[in-house]
């Protein structure tokens, strides 16, 4: 699950986060300078956690990405890497393979859609659709073949079940429903999430 909140300012929520089996930490858009409550709080998940790092799709500099993962390592024990703002056709590829070459894993990609199918070749998990919930019910075929992962937000409470039997049924690996909204539908835990 997307985590853009606080360890401390959001206790509640993040203590909460030990039932995720993939949690993304995104302290400051990014890794931001150092806030030493992701380094005491991170060690407490006990699933796979993921540091945020936007790639402005393909137009960031390589090496500034590259500083941003390790920035997540050093500061907050963060190996994994959660990709944002990803490219979907062919024509990036080249970029995310640098990328994916040097990046620890696991590592995982939001274009946001439906990529290209080289995408899923790179990584180990591929975010084929971010959205709200009117645009998932509106999704139809199946996902490509490999691991990928349903962001769904704006779901009325009582149906994030629902949406989730749904992304399975379109061949989603993983997902995640909630009821908050844009502009940042990632900033706490949905109503009533047990985990």
């Amino acid at each position: 699950m997307p985590a853009y909140f606080h360890p401390e300012r959001e206790a509640a929520d993040w203590a909460r986060l030990a039932a995720a089996d993939l949690v993304v930490v995104n302290p400051a858009s990014g890794p931001g300078t150092g806030d030493p409550a992701y380094r005491a709080a991170i060690p407490g998940l006990p699933g796979v956690v993921a540091g945020y790092v936007d790639t402005d799709y393909a137009r960031r500099p390589i090496a500034a990405v590259r500083a941003d993962a390790a920035a997540h390592r050093r500061l907050h024990g963060v190996g994994a890497v959660f990709l944002d703002r990803v490219t979907s056709g062919p024509e990036d590829l080249e970029y995310y393979a640098v990328l994916a070459a040097e990046l620890p894993r696991p590592l995982i990609l939001n274009p946001g859609v439906r990529p290209d199918p080289g995408y899923l070749a790179l990584a180990d998990v591929v975010v084929t659709f971010e959205g709200d919930w009117a645009a998932h019910r509106a999704l139809t075929g199946p996902d490509p073949v490999g691991t990928t992962w349903h962001l769904v937000h704006g779901v009325p409470v009582g149906e994030q079940e629902a949406t989730l039997r749904r992304a399975a049924a379109l061949g989603a690996s993983l997902g995640y429903a909630t009821d908050r909204r844009m502009p940042n539908p990632w900033d706490g835990l949905p109503a009533g999430w047990a985990g």
